[in-house]
């Protein structure tokens, strides 16, 4: 658990009162946090970019807090879209590469499946050395509930002939990240919002914005943001954004995207099972057929093995 100074670490109410702040008050918090965030580690600072919508927002506000520019990075993992990598190198960029491969990841560690919550929970109950106590408490909850126990309709993952695993963003994107804090000395600003997952909320609740005491200091100015706030600031600030998405257009007071609503890893599962039809696999298909092909191949035969493993899971593709 990382530690924070104690105006900025956050309980579940105060997390939820940040949230439904007004969208002026919010911009004006997220600027301090950014000039906090400058001023502490004098200027040693750096945007992690991946070219979706939240990293390109806090690009913008980043250059118009301060006034001045700090350096981009962006992780080639291979994994992204043909637009996103397209637009990230529209810009003024450092690109850093991941020791390993995607394939590497997925056979040594397991497949991102269903969440990073769940894939986290299977991967413990597959190979971690669990005591007893905590065994139970993933598989059937405890005393005080089941929050946090392994959702049941999940657990036939626990038995499945392949591994889950939530570890290949750590390996791909998070590992060089770090090596490049380490060996420039600066510390990281990036853009995740809390409407990206519960895990996503509960690590912003235990920390706040600005993550000074830790393994790993890093800002996330954003994190208290809703998409609706993104996609506002994107409107109002006529920002240009990956093409993949479309335009931003507003419908009745709900802004929303006319092309793609993520632009995460084009192999990763994660997510999969919510989406609607045609999903990610579908629109790759369409859009990308020999990509696909290689992703559905059985690992034996040089490709990744998703067909199995989706057809398992049976989520369509």
């Amino acid at each position: 658990m990382y530690i924070m100074d104690k105006d900025l670490k956050l309980q579940d109410w105060e997390f939820s009162q940040r949230k439904y702040l007004p969208y002026e008050i919010k911009l004006r918090l997220s600027a301090r946090r950014i000039m906090d965030w400058y001023d502490f580690y004098a200027g040693d600072v750096y945007l992690s970019f991946s070219g979706g919508l939240d990293s390109t927002v806090l690009g913008h506000m980043i250059a118009q807090v301060l006034g001045r520019k700090i350096p981009w990075v962006f992780v080639d993992t291979g994994l992204e879209l043909p637009e996103i990598r397209e637009f990230v190198h529209s810009f003024d960029i450092e690109v850093l590469y991941p020791e390993c491969s995607f394939r590497d990841v997925i056979l040594e560690r397991g497949y991102p499946l269903i969440s990073k919550e769940v894939a986290a929970k299977i991967r413990k109950l597959r190979h971690g050395n669990l005591s007893d106590r905590y065994r139970n408490y993933l598989l059937y909850g405890d005393e005080r509930g089941k929050l946090g126990k392994l959702s049941e309709c999940w657990k036939f993952l626990v038995d499945a002939p392949f591994d889950t695993s939530e570890e290949c963003c750590l390996i791909m994107k998070e590992k060089p990240l770090t090596s490049y804090a380490k060996a420039t000395g600066r510390m990281p600003f990036i853009g995740i919002t809390q409407d990206e997952g519960m895990m996503r909320q509960r690590q912003y609740n235990r920390t706040g914005c600005n993550v000074y005491n830790a393994k790993h200091p890093k800002s996330q100015p954003l994190g208290f943001w809703t998409k609706q706030d993104i996609l506002r600031y994107v409107v109002e600030n006529n920002l240009r954004i990956c093409p993949a998405y479309g335009s931003v257009v507003e419908k009745d007071g709900v802004y929303h995207t006319t092309g793609e609503k993520r632009t995460g890893c084009t192999f990763c599962a994660m997510g999969c099972h919510l989406e609607p039809t045609p999903n990610r696999y579908h629109r790759l298909r369409e859009h990308d057929l020999k990509k696909y092909q290689y992703i559905m191949r059985p690992v034996s035969a040089g490709g990744l093995g998703f067909d199995y493993v989706l057809n398992y899971c049976n989520i369509a593709h």
